[in-house]
């Protein structure tokens, strides 16, 4: 599984390269944080983080499709034959190597053995503990509170998004 999640990482990375139009972007964007968010889980064999991480990661992405949308709403989208072409060739490949690459020799190439201490598995339980408690309520209270600042500092019609009629 992790492996298959690795190989999908960097085929979609590379794939990113060629990526030219703006919502192609922001959906490869999606796709790699998407990942990201499950390898992280499958590392720490605890999936709230990366339920969390992967939140934070679509709010970003809607700022910024949202921003993108405005700039460049009238590009139209097309398929590249050679994108198509390359990205079937990207997963033949990924799957030929996961196929030839048994477990063990796949855990041999990630340097991933420190992951497997207790003081890494249980570092986020100990962020959220009793005795940080009033830290972390004060953090969530605070970024509340420069939200609606900026909020009401930003006036709708002096926005720097157009309307849209």
């Amino acid at each position: 599984m992790m492996n298959v999640i690795s190989s999908l990482l960097i085929c979609n990375s590379i794939l990113f390269m060629f990526m030219k139009h703006p919502l192609s972007m922001g959906l490869s964007l999606m796709i790699q944080s998407l990942l990201i968010c499950l390898l992280s889980g499958a590392f720490f064999f605890n999936y709230w983080f990366s339920y969390t991480l992967f939140l934070i990661f679509l709010g970003g992405l809607l700022v910024l499709f949202i921003y993108i949308s405005s700039l460049a709403s009238n590009e139209m989208f097309q398929f590249s034959t050679k994108l198509i072409s390359f990205l079937g060739f990207m997963f033949f490949l990924i799957f030929i190597i996961s196929n030839l690459l048994n477990e063990e020799s796949w855990n041999s190439l990630n340097s991933f053995s420190w992951m497997s201490n207790s003081y890494y598995k249980n570092f986020l339980i100990n962020i959220y503990s009793n005795i940080n408690f009033q830290l972390m309520l004060f953090m969530v209270i605070y970024l509340l509170v420069c939200l609606l600042v900026v909020v009401n500092i930003t006036k709708f019609d002096k926005s720097p998004l157009r309307l849209l009629k």
